[in-house]
């Protein structure tokens, strides 16, 4: 697998020596991709208060002289690959927990719809360890939001309140439209598609920022693919999925 690593610099040069320091590698042995440069950046008045920062996402090349090296990596990953996963344990709620969460759920979500004045309902039910919300009406697609973002943010919302005074973990999936299913779906089609194109081209693919739904998307889509490797880089809200060969 090739190496990747993200570093950080006060100008490009400074970014891309760290990160070559830290590979152990040359410049034409990589491939750089810059992630944020506020030097390029339109300026505010509150930017002039923040420090000069530029982000590179720097990748080992697959080919050439480290040809060996990636072998080996590979081979590596295929070992690991043979070892048992361990799921992610939910532990089912007690009967009395249940209902307190979903009346905290439920009451918020009446208050919320009543400020912001949209004719909405929602329909709340517990199964397998998550509280699943989908809310429907002439205004739900106000609820979803630019690519789900206004949903992502008011699950957070709904989160938190069922969480305070928990001892158990409340774990809220709010949905409307069907839109998760969509855009799952969606999702897959075009990493399949990216990854393909990463394999012929032999080049790193990076995706637009997205919510941290739509990264899992991808990364389930392309966990089992012989040929690529997927992670995520960069901070929230501008967190993005990058697309590399094993």
């Amino acid at each position: 697998m090739a190496k990747v690593v993200e570093s950080i610099g006060k100008t490009y040069d400074e970014a891309l020596k760290s990160g070559l320091e830290q590979l152990g590698l040359t410049e034409d042995d990589v491939t750089i991709e810059i992630i944020k440069d506020q030097s390029q950046a339109k300026k505010s008045f509150f930017s002039i208060l923040e420090p000069r920062q530029v982000k590179l996402l720097i990748t080992e090349k697959t080919s050439g002289k480290h040809q060996s090296h990636s072998k080996e990596s590979t081979n590596n990953i295929e070992k690991a690959s043979k070892e048992p996963v361990k799921e992610k344990v939910i532990v089912e709620l007690d009967n009395e927990t249940v209902e307190k969460a979903t009346v905290k759920i439920n009451e918020f979500l009446d208050d919320y719809f009543k400020v912001m004045q949209l004719d909405l309902t929602k329909e709340t039910k517990y199964e397998n360890g998550y509280f699943y919300v989908t809310i429907s009406g002439d205004n739900a697609g106000l609820i979803i939001g630019y690519r789900g973002e206004t949903m992502e943010a008011l699950q957070t919302l709904v989160s938190a309140v069922a969480n305070k005074d928990c001892e158990q973990r409340i774990r809220v999936i709010l949905d409307s439209e069907n839109y998760r299913e969509k855009r799952t779906n969606s999702l897959k089609g075009l990493a399949v598609k990216e990854a393909d194109i990463v394999v012929k081209k032999k080049k790193n693919f990076t995706f637009e920022p997205m919510t941290a739904f739509e990264r899992k998307a991808i990364h389930t889509a392309l966990q089992n693919h012989p040929k690529v490797t997927t992670f995520s880089v960069g901070e929230e809200p501008y967190r993005k999925v990058v697309i590399a060969l094993k």
